[in-house]
Order: structure tokens, then C-alpha cells, then sequence
């Protein structure tokens, strides 16, 4: 099995020598999920980190008053994903993960996650400095949510985030946004205009 990426994700954070890798990648499995399955769903408990090695997935909510989906985020090649929450809490997620394409992905499970931080000061950093850069992720959104226009954030899409632009339908665009798809076409319009 071919764990070259996240090897090479993981050194990004801090240098994993040998002997500590060889001792994580037994716990590492690969595997696939077709476009449109799921993950996981709401009520489920987190029990790994997964790596995304090929696809595209998206993690969204129901706005329970009006049901309403509303789309939090989305991941390609070489993202981490996981529900921090769910999974340090082993309490039941309010997510679903679902597969916007044909997706492959290395799993990990909690067990050996928290194995590792007790063996190797080297992974607690790396899972230190990963759950900062989702939370920083995720505060930079939120900043994003209150502060921009929705032509704001699309035009920081365009430019920060190529492949949502390729990869992902607009009405899931039009979701992450919190507009409606047609005031998106307006603003792809105007933009387009210019």
C-alpha cells in the first residue's frame, strides 16, 4: 500500500523519523467510497481521521427549523477530515460527509491516534498543529460568513480555491455562500461582465 501522501502531509508539520512511521502506518488503511455515499451521518460517532488521497467531499448540516441543508465546507486531495468534536468527545456528530465524487482515502482510527501522542512527542505536535489549522480554517470562515458579501466570498473562492470552482456543482456553491443558486448566477454574471 502506497501511504506516500500522508507521509509526506504529515513530515510537512513536523519530520516523522522511521521508526515512529513504521510503528503509525500499521494502523493506516486504504479505502474508496463512490459519488454520493456517505461517510458518515448525523448521530454517528467519529472513530478516525481520514486522508483524502483522490475525490472530493463535503461536510453539511440540517438547519432543523426548515431543514434546510446547509453546506459547511468542502475537501479535496490531501485534506484531513474528521468532526473533531464528534471524535474527541465520542459523542454522536450533527454532520454528514458525503462523497462528491469517486473517493479514496486513508483511514486511521482514534485508538491508534491517541497510541501514537503517548508513544511519540512528534505526533502529538503534528495533531496539535492539524486541529489549529482546522480551527484557524474554520474561524477564517466564520470571519468570512459575517463580514464579506456573498460576491465577496465568491470572488475569494475563485481565487483561493480553484478546484471548488472545477469541481463542485453550483448549487452547492450557491449553498456554501447562503445564497440561492439563481443569486449566484447573478453575480457570476457580473463578474463574468466586467
Amino acid at each position: 500500500m502506497d501511504f506516500t501522501a500522508i507521509k509526506q502531509s504529515l513530515n510537512s508539520f513536523a519530520p516523522i523519523d522511521e521508526g515512529a512511521w513504521s510503528d503509525f502506518e500499521q494502523y493506516l488503511t486504504n479505502h474508496s467510497i463512490k459519488k454520493g455515499e456517505f461517510l458518515w451521518k448525523e448521530g454517528d460517532v467519529i472513530k478516525q481521521i481520514i486522508f483524502i488521497t483522490k475525490g472530493a467531499m463535503r461536510y453539511y448540516y440540517h438547519n432543523h427549523p426548515s431543514d434546510k441543508e446547509i453546506i459547511a465546507q468542502f475537501f479535496f486531495e490531501n485534506a484531513f477530515l474528521t468532526d473533531y468534536v464528534s471524535f474527541n468527545t465520542q459523542e454522536p456528530t450533527d454532520f454528514y460527509f458525503q462523497a462528491l465524487e469517486d473517493t479514496e482515502y486513508i483511514a486511521f482510527p482514534r485508538v491508534a491516534i491517541y497510541h501514537m501522542y503517548d508513544k511519540y512527542k512528534v505526533f502529538e505536535r503534528i495533531g496539535r498543529l492539524i486541529a489549529e489549522d482546522s480551527f484557524i480554517s474554520q474561524q477564517n470562515a466564520f470571519k468570512d460568513q459575517k463580514n464579506l458579501t456573498p460576491e465577496e466570498k465568491y470572488l475569494k473562492i475563485v481565487k483561493e480555491r480553484p478546484k471548488v470552482i472545477a469541481r463542485i456543482p453550483l448549487n452547492m456553491i450557491a449553498s456554501y455562500l447562503s445564497i440561492t443558486p439563481e443569486h449566484l448566477s447573478r453575480i457570476r454574471k457580473k463578474i463574468s461582465a466586467v
